[in-house]
């Protein structure tokens, strides 16, 4: 196992913050609202990936949906972490290793729908405003499976 590096968080002005020009994520205007629904109700809880790219500049490995969000919100700061310790070949891997990770998982649903339905209730949260679905009743609906497998990724059509 590799060396863990100290990761501290710093405020980076969003205006500096470079995107990953080769991100494959595509972050869909819906997305970004529910993202930014997060930030608004919870605050900015996760920080932005950075690494220093030859021109010196503070280059996004994981958080380009964030950033979209946070200048969607206005903000003129956001909470970033520096991935420097990895090299050029292993911050561009890592960057689509990240985001295929979040995609690789489902909810077990036996546990999520009674929960969250119970919070929206006890904390009156409208769950909907984060992408989950609701029935006309209210309560959070089972996502289908083309939801859950497919949203935010990428579709690769092979060439002849």
């Amino acid at each position: 196992m590799k060396d863990q590096p100290e990761l501290k968080i710093y405020e980076v002005p969003v205006a500096d913050l470079v995107p990953y020009a080769k991100n494959a994520k595509e972050h869909s205007a819906a997305q970004v609202d529910t993202i930014a629904a997060s930030i608004e109700e919870f605050g900015n809880c996760d920080p932005i990936a950075v690494w220093h790219n030859a021109k010196g500049e503070p280059e996004i490995v994981e958080g380009h949906g964030r950033l979209l969000a946070l200048k969607k919100l206005g903000h003129e700061v956001a909470p970033v972490i520096y991935l420097d310790h990895l090299s050029d070949a292993q911050r561009r891997a890592y960057t689509h290793i990240h985001n295929q990770t979040t995609l690789n998982s489902d909810f077990d649903y036996e546990v999520l729908l009674p929960e969250l339905d119970e919070l929206s209730t006890e904390a009156g949260i409208n769950f909907d405003d984060f992408g989950f679905e609701l029935d006309d009743g209210g309560e959070v609906e089972e996502l289908s499976d083309d939801y859950s497998q497919n949203v935010g990724s990428v579709t690769y059509e092979p060439k002849d």
